[in-house]
């Protein structure tokens, strides 16, 4: 699907009237919320307006070689005022966190979204489910707009439609992904730094959360459903962050057989944030719905509070559905 250029045109007419904006992207961010965020910012500034960027959560270190990122605000601010709010990769109000508060320090709300069943209020909404990630849309909207990409705006952007697509491995990419991402390469993007530090490298710190990973891992349903658990001791201790704890994902999801993954990070005695991961038409959405959660049709999630083997039943039990 191609959006019309009016709705471009709509939104990008409260960006050239806002003189001041916040730009929010959603709790435990990736790749997509932080690449995404800092274009946006870099474009209100090539354009000589102020921008701050607010995202509730840490900022995973593998994205330091973003320009800005180390000016983004985790920290709800109380004296300011901003002529637009921005929202960015995200689909329901929740996932804004405590920065939801910032609509009442904001004059306009605009929204750019790629995921399925966006539940946001703003005066103007830009979103495209067929975009494997904002970062692509984005692209889009500042192409139509003649919105100047310069290398720094590409690199951030690069960033998010590669890691939103797992390296361009995730059933989402389209060649409309592959034909944005040549794109960058051509304004500039250094993809070996990008690579190396989203896909290759990692912390020697980790390894005590593969041990556990793997040594937790289990399969149900014939073995069409994996399951594992990252305990909060060991969550607590090494203080991993969200796209180190995604690295931890992929042995349960692609272990050869299985269709659907369930991926458990305990963050409080009963509490645990659970990721989802599926191939082909297993439909996961539908599945984290069922508990208050969303995300995209193979890539999932939510938080669910309950003790460890009741709240695992409840997930295979929901997703044995899907699979039939």
């Amino acid at each position: 699907m191609k959006l019309k250029s009016t709705e471009f045109g709509n939104a990008f007419d409260l960006i050239k009237t806002a003189k001041t904006a916040a730009i929010v992207g959603h709790i435990r961010p990736d790749g997509d919320c932080v690449g995404s965020c800092l274009a946006m910012q870099m474009a209100f500034q090539d354009m000589g307006k102020k921008a701050e960027v607010f995202i509730d959560g840490v900022i995973p270190k593998q994205f330091y070689y973003l320009r800005g990122v180390d000016q983004i605000q985790t920290t709800l601010p109380t004296d300011k005022q901003f002529d637009l709010l921005v929202i960015i990769d995200t689909s329901s109000e929740d996932r804004l966190s405590i920065f939801t508060e910032l609509r009442a320090h904001c004059k306009k709300v605009l929204c750019f979204d790629h995921h399925l069943g966006i539940n946001i209020k703003a005066d103007r909404v830009v979103t495209n489910p067929d975009r494997a990630s904002c970062g692509e849309l984005l692209y889009e909207f500042f192409t139509a707009n003649k919105v100047r990409v310069t290398p720094d705006m590409a690199t951030a952007l690069y960033t998010s439609v590669s890691t939103d697509t797992g390296c361009f491995l995730y059933a989402s990419t389209t060649a409309y992904t592959h034909i944005v991402a040549a794109e960058l390469i051509n304004i500039g993007v250094d993809i070996q730094t990008i690579n190396y530090y989203n896909f290759r490298v990692y912390d020697k710190r980790l390894v005590a959360g593969f041990r556990q990973v793997l040594r937790n891992l289990h399969f149900r349903n014939g073995g069409t459903i994996s399951i594992t658990r990252l305990t909060l001791r060991n969550n607590k201790k090494y203080q991993f962050d969200f796209e180190e704890r995604h690295k931890f994902k992929q042995y349960a999801s692609d272990a050869r057989g299985v269709r659907a993954s369930i991926f458990l990070t305990q963050e409080g005695r009963n509490t645990h944030h659970v990721s989802l991961r599926s191939h082909g038409d297993v439909n996961v959405a539908t599945v984290a719905k069922v508990f208050g959660g969303g995300g995209h049709k193979n890539a999932a999630g939510f938080t669910i509070h309950g003790k460890y083997t009741k709240i695992v039943k409840q997930i295979v039990h929901e997703l044995e559905k899907v699979l039939q």
